[in-house]
């Protein structure tokens, strides 16, 4: 499957880990643009979870983080022991959870043209792929539709056939039932460092990341702003798209009005909630992310004080206080949708 590049040290500062007086509330926002650090998970067996994550990432390594043992790769996978299993496992007969957060998967970019034949021999399976409403019996991935991109219900029934392409996006079923997204084609560098959110409204909540924890919206097609991103989305609220396919649902994937942001190394994508309407019985709310399976999503900055002063006066949720970890210092708040994000200072 390639050979993975070794994590690299994102944040080196020197940090006093020891306690003191809150910093006061700030009106500047810290200058650093935080980096994609780890996700952490919960488990009921995490021995058994890191092996899994081990034979699916041959070239990750065993680690630790926060005393937590880990999965080291461009991105570190954390793992905290449960003794239930937790809520928010992704379930096949559904084709998707029973409650959804805010954190829709997580998963790695890679060619996957191949890669059905490759994960069969350690023992893993794609998912099924429906590519349009009565299909009864799927692809692995998403290149192997009949139809080219991602179509609607309308557009299927016109489009032309130009048969398989290479790559595309094919989703595994990780351990407690952690959804997994395999992604790209023969030119797509390996990493293991994919993210992907849903959100009540996405381009409202990139709007938040850029406002709030300064990052960047990539240059739409028709703005010249090549190095600065677009400008926000203004308004941010927009309506549903159709649902399109290929989707791990029947029903498709809502997948319009999407927003993408860029952090420190890298991006992440946002898309609308599934469960409106009548598509899963009710409309359905999303849920608090942490206890998850998909627990929160964490990112390396400069300095944690500068970060809560900011956050704290700007009325942001704080679900842990600030705390020495063995690496250095975190906290952990909450993003747009009940999205546990933890801040990490690395180093001291």
């Amino acid at each position: 499957m390639g050979r993975r590049m070794p994590l690299v040290a994102l944040i080196a500062t020197a940090a006093a880990c020891t306690g003191g007086e809150r910093a006061p509330a700030s009106s500047t926002r810290p200058s650093d643009t935080p980096a994609l650090h780890h996700v952490g998970l919960n488990s009921v067996d995490v021995d058994a979870a890191i092996d899994w994550y081990l034979r699916l990432w041959p070239t990750a390594a065993r680690g630790s983080f926060a005393g937590m043992p880990s999965v080291e790769a461009e991105m570190l996978l954390v793992l905290r022991e449960v003794t239930e299993q937790p809520a928010g496992a992704f379930e096949p007969t559904l084709g998707r959870p029973a409650a959804q957060s805010a954190f829709w998967h997580i998963g790695a970019f890679l060619n996957t043209t191949d890669s059905d034949a490759e994960l069969a021999a350690i023992g893993v399976r794609h998912l099924t792929l429906f590519t349009g409403p009565d299909d009864q019996q799927g692809v692995w991935r998403s290149g192997l539709t009949p139809y080219p991109g991602t179509l609607t219900e309308a557009q299927i029934a016109v489009a032309e056939s130009p048969g398989p392409r290479p790559g595309g996006f094919s989703y595994v079923l990780g351990p407690d039932g952690a959804l997994f997204e395999l992604t790209g084609g023969p030119t797509t560098p390996p990493s293991l460092s994919h993210v992907h959110f849903f959100h009540e409204q996405p381009q409202c909540a990139a709007n938040w990341y850029v406002d709030y924890l300064g990052m960047t919206l990539p240059p739409a097609r028709d703005d010249d702003a090549s190095t600065s991103g677009r400008h926000r989305y203004e308004p941010c609220e927009a309506e549903l798209g159709a649902a399109g396919w290929p989707s791990l649902e029947r029903a498709g994937t809502i997948r319009q009005p999407r927003a993408t942001v860029r952090h420190a190394n890298g991006a992440m994508s946002f898309y609308p909630r599934q469960c409106v309407l009548e598509r899963c019985g009710a409309p359905q709310r999303l849920v608090p992310s942490r206890g998850q399976v998909l627990d929160h999503v964490g990112f390396a900055v400069s300095d944690v004080d500068a970060w809560y002063s900011w956050l704290t006066a700007r009325g942001v949720t704080v679900v842990e206080e600030i705390h020495v970890v063995d690496e250095g210092r975190a906290f952990m708040f909450e993003g747009p949708d009940a999205l546990a994000i933890e801040f990490v200072e690395l180093g001291g």
